[in-house]
């Protein structure tokens, strides 16, 4: 069993070290998508602040309201909207210009992340940074690697193909797409997990945070 997961951990370290450089772009977009959304929210007017106050009003009072939240919505909402993410990124490495759409996708989910932050932190300042993490951060735990994994693999297979047709060199696609397939998949279990943390433990760690939002 040791001998097994030291395997397994130095397979990682090495699929790492092999493609450290499109980590590196991936994770520097994802980064780039999350300073863009927070830098955003000072773009904001006041009509678009005042209908995001309103917003986020009714459902603080909705979360002070002592009743069960519908986990099976937030579930079902959370697995479709990952869902499709997945499937675009599997499809972006599907075809050689690819990694421009998938490079899109990695940013605009960092931009999401980033709004939501960046628009509590001004909101409430200290309040909505806690209510903002309690918000977002038990499901990002998983939602965040998966998503620059699921990338790195996108961006991996767009590029591997676009190099094949510059050099006219076909490419094994018996043995290619299944294990890209396989690949994307691990990180949509992922983005699975995190769904169900965010069905499941989110709500409850938003609720404790309603106090410090005002």
């Amino acid at each position: 069993m040791a001998k097994t997961r030291r395997l397994e951990n130095n397979f990682i370290l090495l699929h790492i070290r092999e493609n450290i450089a499109v980590y590196s772009a991936v994770t520097i977009l994802f980064i780039l998508g999350v300073t863009g959304g927070a830098l955003a929210v000072r773009r904001l007017d006041s009509g678009q602040i005042n209908e995001l106050n309103s917003i986020l009003g009714n459902f603080r009072d909705y979360l002070s309201v002592d009743k069960p939240l519908n986990q099976a919505a937030i579930l079902k909402r959370s697995l479709l909207q990952n869902g499709l993410f997945i499937l675009l990124l599997w499809l972006c490495g599907s075809f050689a210009p690819g990694f421009i759409p998938a490079a899109a996708l990695v940013f605009y989910r960092g931009f999401t992340i980033g709004f939501t932050v960046g628009f509590l932190a001004r909101r409430s300042a200290l309040g909505g940074i806690i209510f903002a993490l309690a918000a977002v951060l038990p499901q990002n735990l998983l939602f965040v690697p998966a998503t620059i994994a699921a990338g790195v693999f996108s961006f991996s297979a767009s590029l591997l193909l676009l190099d094949r047709r510059l050099q006219h060199r076909r490419l094994p696609y018996r043995s290619f797409f299944p294990e890209y397939t396989l690949a994307i998949f691990l990180a949509a279990l992922f983005l699975v997990a995190g769904s169900l943390a965010e069905a499941l433990i989110t709500p409850v760690f938003m609720r404790a945070a309603v106090p410090f939002i005002q």
